[in-house]
């Protein structure tokens, strides 16, 4: 302490920096000639690796951004009371912050330091080019990314040389659609990998045509139901889509349909004979089994829901449709379904589904709605309570 006396700037730089009271009034960093204090020396504060973190986010809720993870936002806040007491950020400082808000998916702020970043003043260019690589992948730029990683794919270590990998396996299944594991012993790879192997499919019915959408299959079985829609209506008004709520016996109609196991995309044909009814489509392989309900119509529906109306036209030439009947269901605040009205179009295609004289709204929440023609077919409809 005598150096303090008599000014010896060795000896002081020495005392000061073994003297708690003072260090723990000076701040996380400072760096003069007779005291210097780096938290990361001290051990005060250590960079922290966090994975797998899995955001339940991906933008910001709300006026202020919130990091949920307890463990990440303590971590990020006190990589920030270390970084505020420097006048300026180093490569390392640029390296951990860009770091960071990855985790936060802010890429966009990430990016930016990342750009601040001189790789040249770096001991090493391992974890530089992993994020460069990783933001590469963000600016759709995959073979960019590829490139960085197949550098390091003869890294010493395992763990970063299966991290780099990844990313070469990840650019390969963009261009090939075929996922593999780098290390199966990770939860996340080896999942990804057996869901890309797994068979399935999803469609859609449009214009008579059924668009699947599949992979891994080689053969479905196509059934089709012929359906009282008045009567499935009636029984289950707000069902729609749903195949639980339709009765089915035994298909109208069935077939077999090869698939190119290469391809990922096929038209099917609805037969004929079916192509001007309402059918509900059931598709299964030996998986599982997805139904969409079919209603072949040739009309337009318009819902002014505000005022509790519908128009109904012509698909074609858009003429008004009158004597279409409609009938209409109410689902009340505690969740019941109830008959509600019924009635027809008149000359000019309209009708109110909301009006009654002898009952009010304010128990209604939503209203199901059939629209149907004997020359024109059927369509479900779901409408929210007028606001006028």
């Amino acid at each position: 302490s005598y150096s303090v006396m008599h000014n010896e700037s060795t000896q002081l730089r020495d005392y000061l920096s073994r003297t708690n009271s003072i260090l723990n009034q000076v701040g996380s960093y400072i760096d003069t000639p007779i005291l210097t204090v780096n938290p990361v020396d001290r051990h005060w504060y250590e960079h922290r690796e966090f994975w797998p973190l899995i955001n339940a986010r991906a933008h910001q809720l709300g006026g202020r951004r919130r990091v949920l993870n307890s463990a990440v936002h303590e971590q990020y806040h006190r990589l920030l009371q270390y970084l505020i007491a420097k006048p300026e950020l180093d490569a390392y400082d640029h390296l951990a912050v860009t770091y960071y808000l990855l985790l936060q998916d802010r890429v966009t702020e990430a990016k930016h330091h990342f750009e601040q970043l001189d790789v040249r003043h770096l001991a090493s260019r391992l974890q530089f080019d992993y994020l460069a690589a990783y933001l590469a992948m963000y600016q759709d730029q995959p073979a960019r990314a590829a490139e960085i990683a197949k550098s390091h794919l003869q890294h010493p270590v395992k763990r970063w040389r299966d991290l780099f990998a990844s990313v070469v396996a990840h650019v390969d299944e963009i261009e090939s659609g075929v996922a593999n594991a780098i290390d199966m012993e990770d939860p996340a790879q080896s999942q990804a990998a057996a869901a890309a192997r797994a068979p399935s499919f999803e469609f859609e019915i449009d214009g008579g045509k059924i668009q699947l959408k599949y992979q891994n299959l080689s053969e479905i079985t196509v059934r089709y139901y012929l359906m009282d829609i008045e009567l499935l209506f009636s029984r289950n008004p707000f069902v729609q889509q749903q195949s639980d709520g339709f009765s089915l016996i035994r298909p109208n109609h069935f077939e077999q349909v090869q698939l190119d196991v290469e391809r990922r995309s096929q038209m099917i044909d609805i037969p004929e004979s079916l192509g001007n009814r309402n059918v509900l489509v059931e598709i299964s392989d030996n998986h599982r089994t997805q139904s969409v309900a079919y209603y072949a119509n040739s009309m337009q529906v318009q819902l002014i829901e505000n005022f509790g109306q519908l128009n109904v036209s012509h698909l074609e030439n858009q003429k008004p449709l009158n004597r279409v009947y409609v009938k209409v269901y109410a689902r009340k605040a505690d969740g019941s379904v109830h008959f509600y009205k019924d009635g027809y179009t008149d000359l000019r295609g309209r009708f109110d589904y909301a009006s009654l004289s002898d009952q009010k709204l304010e128990d209604v929440t939503r209203f199901a709605l059939l629209i149907l023609s004997e020359e024109n077919g059927a369509i479900i409809r779901e409408a929210g309570i007028p606001k006028e």
